[in-house]
């Protein structure tokens, strides 16, 4: 059974921000090893609001690095309301398109890193609500069709 064959409600997806993915000048001429999903469930809209002026805040630092320096680069922000939340809450969901390997390898665990704890902290996403997982690029991966 597919979402299509149940009465659950359709889910809406609002992007937020602009990355990497749909602005082929932030890419250049990089080819993309890695990606990875980053979810962040934020109980209520004041929180929604932090998260979203935080990634804004941290995308302008990153897209004033020297190019050399981009090693990695956000892809587009999207929130999806939860229905079920009164508080005006629900997931901010955040790709990273990672350039290069080694970088990668080093920096994927990041996410559950001293200055990323206390970012969550500031922006009141509590750890549990916050998901990540890793994809190689299909270029980058040890195995091929």
């Amino acid at each position: 059974m597919t979402i299509l064959e149940t009465s659950a409600p359709p889910i809406t997806r609002v992007r937020v921000l602009t990355g990497e993915d749909v602005d082929p000048a932030r890419r250049g001429s990089k080819s993309v090893v890695a990606f990875s999903d980053c979810r962040y469930y934020c109980p209520d809209a004041a929180t929604v609001e932090r998260c979203i002026k935080h990634l804004r805040a941290s995308d302008e630092r990153l897209r004033s690095r020297p190019d050399e320096q981009m090693l990695w680069d956000w892809e587009c922000t999207y929130f999806e309301a939860d229905p079920d939340n009164e508080n005006g809450g629900g997931t901010v969901l955040l790709g990273v398109a990672w350039y290069d390997r080694a970088f990668f390898d080093d920096r994927r665990g990041a996410w559950f890193g001293a200055m990323h704890t206390r970012i969550y902290q500031e922006i009141a996403v509590p750890f549990e609500n916050v998901t990540v997982e890793h994809w190689l690029a299909l270029d980058a991966a040890e195995w091929k069709q």
